[in-house]
């Protein structure tokens, strides 16, 4: 019997989504911003932030490059920002008004 665990399933599903990223684009900015994307998705924003800084430092600051870092930043933050909203909506009881009772004239 296999003893690997769910997380390690994920990983390498993850490591898997990865290559085929690589296999489709490339050595490219595109690939790079693409597996950001995904790590970013997949919660692991550190990563998808290293990703994006080796970027810069493997590709350079042309107008095409530092576009895609900013998006990607942009997604980054966008996601924590989403998540901190989904965790506080989990956290916090919503509101709610007791539904309203006709009255009946007898």
């Amino acid at each position: 019997m296999h003893s690997e665990t769910s997380n390690d399933l994920t990983q390498s599903g993850l490591q898997i989504a990865i290559q085929d990223i690589k296999d489709e684009l490339f050595d490219t900015p595109e690939c790079d911003y693409a597996i950001a994307q995904l790590l970013t998705r997949w919660g692991q924003a550190e990563k998808a932030d290293q990703v994006l800084d080796e970027m810069l430092m493997k590709w350079g600051t042309s107008p095409e490059v530092l576009a895609l870092t900013q998006r990607g930043y942009t997604e980054m933050v966008g996601s924590r920002e989403l998540s901190a909203d989904n965790d506080e909506t989990i956290r916090k009881p919503q509101k709610t008004t007791p539904a309203a009772l006709d009255v009946v004239a007898a």
